[in-house]
């Protein structure tokens, strides 16, 4: 009998970590293993196996997946506890070194990343679904794809858009942010720049914009790129500034099994 794998994290809002590890939990029952994605927040329930923070427990033999999250120790039930980093600055395990020594090992998903961090690890990309080159892509549409906040620079992305002689913008993401939405983001909007909201089809969004601009922040280097990944599966053009990571592999999905399976020892 396969056993039983938790993914729990920090963070299962709208966000490239929330995407990988919904199709991160949809590939594990896929191939046979029982996943559930356990989250503090009810965005992700109808979008893969999901379950609540208040549901989760650690039991005998189970196999557990932590992203985003503080284990002070080795809890003594599961058969492996493993930390899937994601991040950069906002998750520094230099600085977190008591705060997560109850992880057995740590997955990386990226050479970069893990150089960045000091530490030893694996290295497991992450998967991209649902994307493909479809050949249908309107001419001289940017698109600005991600979380709009401060960090992400979203204004600075349209601005860079709008200077290269892009006929229109189209901003997908979720807003966390008010004030910067009000302050930034608006006063753009007219009929170059459309903000589209949070876009779930992600064939969608790349088959209505012909390149993508991204412009984060120095406090928020990129660990993956999910976005730049994206577009080399769609086909098109990738403009981001000088803190866009460019720096890491695409792997199949059977690739990216097999290394899970080695990892989790499964």
């Amino acid at each position: 009998m396969a056993k039983k794998i938790k993914i729990i994290s920090g963070w299962s809002k709208e966000g490239g970590s929330t995407f990988s590890l919904m199709e991160l939990c949809d590939l594990f029952n896929e191939r046979g293993y029982d996943c559930t994605f356990y989250g503090p927040h009810p965005w992700h329930l109808n979008k893969c196996k999901g379950d609540l923070h208040h549901n989760f427990k650690m039991e005998k033999g189970d196999i557990i997946i932590g992203h985003f999250i503080h284990l002070n120790e080795r809890h003594p039930d599961p058969d492996k506890i493993v930390l899937s980093c994601h991040e950069k600055a906002i998750f520094p395990l230099q600085q977190l070194e008591k705060q997560t020594a109850g992880f057995d090992k740590i997955r990386f998903i990226s050479e970069d990343q893990m150089k960045w961090q000091g530490k030893e690890g694996t290295v497991i990309p992450n998967t991209i679904r649902g994307i493909k080159d479809s050949g249908n892509h309107p001419e001289g549409v940017a698109g600005v794809i991600g979380t709009v906040c401060p960090l992400k620079q979203t204004h600075v992305s349209v601005e860079r858009a709008l200077a290269d002689g892009c006929k229109k913008v189209l901003i997908y993401g979720n807003n966390i942010d008010e004030n910067y939405l009000n302050e930034a983001i608006i006063p753009l909007l007219g009929d170059k720049v459309k903000y589209m909201g949070m876009e779930m089809d992600r064939q969608k969004i790349y088959d209505s914009i012909s390149c993508v601009y991204q412009s984060n922040s120095e406090e928020l280097p990129e660990a993956f790129g999910r976005v730049r990944a994206e577009c080399i599966h769609a086909g098109i053009d990738y403009h981001g500034n000088e803190n866009a990571t460019t720096e890491f592999e695409l792997w199949d999905e059977d690739k990216i099994f097999e290394a899970w399976k080695e990892f989790l020892e499964l």
